[in-house]
């Protein structure tokens, strides 16, 4: 019997990527577990604080789970189909979940308004809506095996051959709610350009403006730094994947959509945290002393109120305006 070669080696591809993605997100969590303590575990309990330590935790676990059968040599068909059932749900919990975070920092940037929050509610109920539909209707041409090839085995699966699409409607989904975000995340990053505004909130916006678009530093102790990624684009490259539809390519991205965005969204928290309290940052760089930020709200008789928040902070140092 022969082999397809090249579809052997796709099938590496994909082992290496889930593999060198559950590394990467072990290596993220001791890397930053001592600000974990000290910004979330040390600190009084909040929605910021749940959604981090259930993002972080559940993250870790899910990935390693999801490269330990991919690593298996030859996992039998009732084991790929009963881990794609289990993948569809812990990916579009995870997702959510790494939007809900984004939104949540978003909404403070946001001033906390009502408006805001209720259209991220929506966004949040039309998402989970969308992967429901795409992941939950049975679709009997959907195809998952343990052999896509002869000879090549490998938790395996695609859109129909027959041409038509089905889960790429999953990116296309996360792709439309990443792109609103990045429309908001902009706009309030062009609202603070300027460099007489605060300078921590233009961090602030930068980062959430970077995550989706732009190139992402991760500083590490040392001179030792990780490579640039992009995380928008990470949801482009796996909805062009399956676009294409190639079965032995179709989950080579998916390991990093399930990653990345998980690590940088972890990683907005921990900066807004450290600089919560006054912390010479390695994540994001020289702060002076801070304190939660303020939001103002001007009335209809000119008169200023402030919102606090506990997400996103302000430099006081520049005195008050």
């Amino acid at each position: 019997m022969s082999i397809d070669t090249e579809a052997l080696i796709q099938a590496r591809w994909e082992r290496n990527a889930y593999l060198s993605c559950s590394v990467l997100i072990v290596y993220e969590y001791f890397l930053h577990f001592g600000a974990e303590v000290e910004y979330f575990w040390k600190q009084r309990w909040s929605l910021a604080k749940c959604l981090f330590l259930w993002s972080r935790y559940y993250s870790v676990a899910y990935n390693i789970s999801n490269a330990v059968v991919f690593m298996q040599p030859r996992p039998s068909f009732d084991v790929s189909n009963t881990f794609f059932h289990w993948q569809n749900t812990g990916a579009a919990l995870q997702t959510i979940t790494t939007h809900v975070l984004l939104e949540l920092r978003l909404w403070a940037m946001y001033g906390s308004t009502r408006k805001v929050l209720l259209l991220f509610a929506l966004l949040t109920i039309g998402e989970a809506l969308s992967m429901g539909l795409v992941l939950g209707i049975p679709n009997p041409n959907l195809i998952g095996t343990n052999e896509p090839f002869p000879g090549v085995f490998i938790c395996a699966d695609s859109d129909p051959n027959n041409g038509s699409h089905w889960v790429v409607y999953y990116w296309v989904a996360i792709c439309a709610i990443e792109l609103i975000l990045l429309s908001l995340a902009l706009r309030k990053a062009w609202e603070h350009r300027e460099a007489s505004g605060s300078i921590i909130m233009k961090r602030l916006t930068a980062e959430s403006a970077i995550y989706f678009i732009a190139y992402v530093r991760y500083s590490v102790t040392g001179p030792f730094r990780l490579m640039f990624c992009r995380i928008f684009w990470i949801y482009i490259a796996n909805m062009i994947l399956w676009i294409i539809n190639r079965i032995t390519l179709d989950e080579f991205g998916t390991a990093f959509s399930f990653v990345l965005p998980s690590i940088f969204a972890n990683r907005l928290l921990i900066s807004a945290r450290s600089a919560a309290h006054g912390a010479d940052d390695k994540y994001i760089g020289e702060t002076g002393n801070h304190v939660p930020i303020r939001f103002l709200r001007r009335g209809c008789r000119g008169r200023e109120s402030t919102v606090n928040n506990t997400v996103l902070l302000e430099s006081r140092t520049e005195g008050r305006r």
